[in-house]
């Protein structure tokens, strides 16, 4: 390979592109990314210096652009633009194995290619502005670009809506994020990054705004986009649920409201979320929560449920769940109506939702299996905590439902007289480690055999089980 040049639009490229498109065409390759840097550099820099074809780069973050001739005796410059596509595309996907297609991983690139032959009719620099644009019109296959699937439970991470953006350095020129705005059409706005975290935005509308003032272009065209840039703009890890951050983004000013929101993972730039996708999103979840909601709580059902634990475990971070339900509902059902059973059945939902709230935050769940018995799921540091609290607040609430009766003897679901106070509580709680093999239906099972041991303790109590390795042993309870 020759001396390559780089920069965007400079004299000296179209120079180039004069003296070089009349001699077979020039090929615009474009490669967009979204993988670990290190690998991605040193990939790309190996097929550039092997391509003999390349005479000009441009690279911007993520965002990178290439120019090759067909010189003499290299053949078409379609075929020579083929074989260098599937050069880099091969070193790409090498450099990343392990990386593309791993579950937990959002590595992607993608590439695209237009070509620039002689055209009388035109000039080069015109031909060449075209092809820039047309080569750059791609919208990259990440599966993050579909709407996502809906869980109903309203903790949807907004990683699910990430799409891929344009980012530029700290120290570009205005005029390269103007250049890069007229090559695509369809950008909403750029991505300030420095050492790939996000730094500032610039919207499109914005910087044409200000470009269009009187002295605009005299003033910026040459300044660092840093120096323009919206240095505050809102900036969310991948993890956050959607509903928080709808909220942050109808809480910013006027101004800002219809910026596009940064996300990141591990501190480092992975994409960004419209306020379009955010509200299509939001307005899903609340559907399919309110379609799959059990009626008489109106907490998600078993829908709800299995995709929350379905979701919790693909993520592979530990997790605490509480399986929790009544002692002697039956008898309470019998001796006190069917409408007070249902009073005490909303009473102990909103009992669940308001201590897990208090202790477990935003990132928690609650879900209503169906009857008396519940779902709840948390970190596991809040699950003991939260079962204590459950506890002594419901056997210190219950007391209102009996009225003046005497609830030192009831019935077990046989008829067989049992001399306890009342209705009581029993939490079966398990939590993994995020790493042992489990799954929706085996956690299902193990919940059983811990409900078994705790019902066999005279009122309200809760065993935790630590899911460890291949086996699972209780760790503490209070019985």
């Amino acid at each position: 390979m020759d001396e390559t040049g780089f920069g965007l639009m400079n004299d000296r490229l179209l120079q180039t592109v004069q003296e070089k498109w009349r001699q077979g065409g020039i090929a615009v390759l474009f490669l967009q990314m979204n993988v670990e840097q290190k690998l991605a550099q040193e990939a790309v820099r190996e097929w550039e210096q092997s391509t003999s074809a390349l005479f000009w780069r441009h690279q911007m973050e993520q965002n990178c652009l290439f120019l090759l001739d067909a010189g003499e005796g290299r053949g078409s410059i379609g075929e020579i633009a083929d074989e260098a596509v599937k050069r880099l595309r091969e070193r790409l996907a090498e450099a990343l194995a392990g990386k593309i297609g791993t579950p937990g991983q959002d590595g992607w690139f993608n590439t695209n290619v237009s070509f620039v032959y002689p055209d009388p009719a035109k000039s080069a620099d015109v031909h060449l502005f075209q092809s820039l644009a047309k080569a750059c019109e791609i919208r990259l296959s990440n599966p993050k670009d579909s709407m996502p699937y809906i869980n109903g439970t309203g903790s949807q991470s907004i990683g699910r809506l990430a799409a891929p953006i344009h980012s530029v350095a700290y120290n570009a020129t205005v005029s390269q994020v103007s250049y890069l705005f007229d090559m695509d059409a369809k950008a909403q706005g750029v991505v300030v990054v420095r050492e790939g975290r996000p730094v500032g935005l610039l919207m499109r509308e914005k910087l044409y705004q200000l470009l269009a003032g009187q002295y605009g272009l005299s003033l910026y065209w040459n300044r660092p986009v840093e120096k323009i840039m919206d240095g505050e703009p809102l900036i969310v890890d991948e993890a956050m649920p959607v509903e928080q951050v709808s909220q942050l983004a109808m809480s910013r000013a006027d101004y800002r409201l219809y910026d596009i929101v940064i996300l990141t993972k591990d501190g480092l730039l992975s994409g960004v979320a419209t306020i379009r996708a955010i509200l299509e999103c939001m307005t899903a979840l609340r559907t399919e929560e309110a379609r799959s909601a059990n009626p008489l709580t109106g907490l998600p059902g078993n829908a709800g449920i299995q995709a929350e634990l379905h979701d919790r475990i693909s993520r592979g971070k530990p997790f605490a769940m509480i399986y929790a339900d009544l002692d002697y509902f039956k008898w309470f059902n019998d001796c006190f109506g069917f409408g007070l059973g249902d009073e005490l059945i909303r009473h102990l939902a909103g009992l669940l939702r308001s201590v897990t709230k208090q202790y477990a935050g935003s990132d928690s769940f609650v879900g209503h299996i169906g009857g008396d018995d519940f779902i709840v799921i948390m970190e596991p540091g809040a699950a003991e905590v939260i079962s204590q609290t459950m506890i002594d607040a419901f056997d210190r609430e219950v007391v209102s439902f009996y009225g003046d009766m005497d609830i030192s003897e009831v019935e077990d679901r046989s008829g067989v007289k049992v001399q306890t106070d009342g209705v009581s509580l029993s939490l079966s709680v398990l939590i993994w480690d995020g790493k042992t093999s489990i799954t929706p239906s085996s956690l299902s099972q193990l919940a059983a055999k811990a409900k078994k041991r705790v019902k066999a303790v005279k009122g309200s109590a809760y065993v935790i089980d630590q899911l460890t390795g291949m086996q699972h042993r209780e760790e503490r309870s209070r019985l």
